[in-house]
């Protein structure tokens, strides 16, 4: 894969791409929060980017299949350029918090793109074998990204000079861009688009859910993943953060730092894969489940043990980034697996429907528990986190078949 020109000029466009990305999220979550000091204020701008990618992900799937997808990257890097201009201006108002939650929605507009261009693109541009390689390849590069943006970004990261960091990011943008000028990928044949968007998007969802009727396993993977992000990766998202800076008070350095941990333990995750991944099975995955619940279950002691914060802190990042690194594992290995198993032609429509159903998920999380959070005693959260750990363990036990038919179908 080394000799591979375009697939490394994928990664380098990934990587920058990434980069900008994790910073901008970085930068706009902690300065939401610096600004306005409220979790429920913080939890609805974050799930404003997650409302913009359900407005697009239904138009993803169709673009990704049917237009040449080197555009499609171009164009989501000239317009993530265009929005870190709009945001260096918009932070520079008195009051800026309704401005960046219009550019979050337009961000995740754009990124919604992302996953289904870049994943239906690995298996035209790689060899059959070389696809479960490749997949853990660009999450390591794209969890790299996310490893160097919190840390780029907390070393610059000021109060009063937020603006300049997104000077950095257009940088990173033009450089992504520069590195799909060059990239070539073999446009695949489709049938033509007659008709609007409209009733084109009708029409393939049509193909799609017939599609998926007779891959209903797909379904339940998606099933699992929506449980996964409405209770896990909602409350990583919220409770975290808001537990970190607000209760526990940390320093915008340690922000930057514990939030570039998590990025570690995801890289951490995806370097695991690619070791293992000729190992991994059904029984794995449920295994990793309830590895997770037990690591989610453990925050009781730094939430409600630890008296001291700066303790408490980085016990409760520890444990968050090994519950990450788990987590990230197990969706790699869902994400090779409908790489596999779907028909090559729709693949992109039919990531995007997943990516609908597990995206959906997010902003009904981060709402739910960002309410909670204004309200929520010490006592309480300790509640809320037994009971998500309990609740990850039934997701496990619920999987348990549906891992089981995908090894069936494997033998098939």
């Amino acid at each position: 894969m080394k000799n591979n020109k375009n697939f490394n000029l994928l990664i380098g466009s990934q990587l920058f791409s990434v980069l900008g990305t994790t910073i901008v999220q970085f930068v706009i979550s902690l300065y939401v929060l610096d600004i306005t000091k409220s979790a429920f204020t913080f939890s609805v701008i974050a799930s404003l980017s997650i409302v913009g990618r359900l407005i697009c992900l239904p138009f993803c799937g169709v673009l990704a299949d049917r237009l040449p997808k080197r555009n499609l990257m171009l164009l989501m890097d000239f317009l993530y350029l265009v929005l870190s201009v709009g945001l260096f201006l918009v932070t520079r108002l008195a009051d800026p918090v309704t401005a960046i939650g219009i550019l979050t929605v337009i961000i995740g507009m754009v990124s919604a793109f992302e996953t289904p261009v870049v994943q239906s693109a690995i298996p035209v541009i790689c060899a059959a074998e070389e696809i479960p390689r490749a997949n853990g390849i660009i999450s390591s590069i794209g969890t790299l990204g996310t490893v160097l943006g919190p840390i780029i970004a907390g070393i610059i990261y000021r109060f009063d000079a937020v603006y300049q960091i997104f000077m950095i990011t257009g940088v990173l943008f033009l450089l992504a861009i520069l590195c799909e000028l060059v990239l070539s990928i073999p446009v695949q044949p489709q049938t033509g688009m007659e008709g609007t968007l409209l009733q084109i998007v009708a029409g393939d969802l049509k193909e799609v859910t017939s599609y998926l009727k007779a891959q209903k396993v797909i379904v339940k993977v998606a099933v699992v993943a929506f449980l996964l992000n409405f209770f896990l990766a909602s409350f990583i998202q919220v409770i975290i953060p808001y537990v970190s800076r607000i209760q526990l008070g940390v320093s915008d350095a340690q922000y930057g730092l514990m939030n570039t941990i998590f990025a570690i333990g995801s890289l951490l995750g995806t370097v695991i894969y690619g070791v293992i991944a000729n190992r991994l099975n059904e029984t794995s995955i449920t295994k990793n489940l309830i590895l997770v619940a037990i690591l989610f279950g453990l925050l009781v002691i730094p939430f409600g043990l630890i008296q001291d914060p700066t303790a408490a802190f980085w016990v409760m990042t520890i444990l968050v980034a090994g519950a990450m690194a788990v987590v990230t594992v197990v969706s790699v290995q869902l994400i090779v697996y409908i790489q596999l198993v779907s028909d090559q032609a729709l693949l992109g429509r039919i990531m995007s429907l997943v990516m609908i159903v597990t995206t959906l998920a997010v902003p009904l999380g981060q709402v739910m528990y960002g309410a909670f959070a204004t309200i929520a005693s010490g006592e309480m959260l300790i509640a809320l986190i037994i009971g998500t750990a309990t609740i990850t363990i039934l997701i496990a036990i619920f999987s348990i078949r549906i891992f089981k038919q995908m090894r069936l179908e494997k033998e098939l």
